[in-house]
């Protein structure tokens, strides 16, 4: 059970800003933390998902930002250095199935700009930040400040055929774990969610309106519970289902030639 503590007007509220937080799990984190009263801001680039936040949820805060666009998202950022934040989740990213489609220029670039170049673009600024409030003792309630990150399990893998998406969130991991002990002496909490499959709107389009094939796929609301526990229990690295975990930890212990075997021969690479 979440033991978080929810804020009130006589409680001062700390500020959660979340990137990519206009759909998916991203939106989920931020309702969530918008019913523990906290303060909250999202970042996405949809007008459309905007606007309907702005509609539902007005007291959520939002800015539009193109990522693949870094003065653009650099823009944002010093904007967003005006106000105090205690939390700060990446949870935008991009995806093209390598299996079905080949990948293209526009793909390529989108995905290593979305999952890798911005993260580490907003991380960068993120930690200065929160840096920067750590030495002026800009600290409610005592919370820890700290940097989250959503990448995929997808990422734990450690073969020479992944695809794109694979290695930019293995990227991704490897990178909090050095913000992790780069941001200890400061007191800042980071840690990467490297999930398996989450029934979200956007794995159903992209399986024809229908995600529940999927193995071990798990609803919006348990993956934004296992996330929040991760948060209040600083885990490094949090991956589930445990299932899936149970067989990523197997693979991963085979022998490499088997190993690239096995995978290539699932994700039908070409020679």
């Amino acid at each position: 059970m979440n033991t978080l503590v929810e804020y009130t007007a006589e409680n001062h509220a700390p500020h959660i800003i979340v990137v990519g937080g206009t759909s998916g799990i991203g939106l989920a984190l931020a309702h969530h933390h918008l019913q523990l009263g906290w303060q909250v801001s999202v970042v996405g680039s949809n007008e459309v998902k905007i606007e309907s936040i702005n509609s539902q949820y007005p007291a959520i805060s939002t800015y539009t930002c193109d990522l693949t666009d870094s003065v653009q998202t650099q823009s944002l950022l010093d904007k967003l250095s005006a106000m105090s934040f205690q939390r700060l989740i990446y949870s935008a990213g991009s995806y093209t199935n390598e299996r079905v489609h080949h990948l293209n220029q526009v793909d390529s670039d989108k995905m290593l700009a979305i999952n890798l170049q911005a993260f580490e673009q907003v991380f960068r600024w993120a930690s200065a930040q929160l840096k920067q409030q750590s030495q002026s003792l800009d600290i409610i309630n005592n919370l820890k400040p700290s940097l989250i990150c959503i990448a995929s399990i997808a990422g734990t893998m450690d073969y020479p055929y992944a695809s794109l998406y694979a290695k930019s969130k293995r990227a991704m991991i490897a990178t909090a774990s050095a913000y992790r002990a780069a941001l200890a002496p400061y007191d800042i909490q980071v840690n990467c969610i490297a999930s398996g499959y989450i029934d979200t709107q956007a794995l159903r389009d992209l399986n024809d309106g229908d995600a529940s094939h999927k193995p071990f796929i798990m609803s919006t609301q348990t993956a934004v519970a296992k996330i929040m526990q991760a948060i209040e229990n600083d885990v490094e690295l949090a991956i589930f289902p445990r299932s899936m975990r149970y067989i990523t930890q197997t693979l991963n212990h085979l022998p490499k030639p088997l190993l690239n075997w096995i995978l290539r021969s699932k994700l039908d690479k070409p020679s």
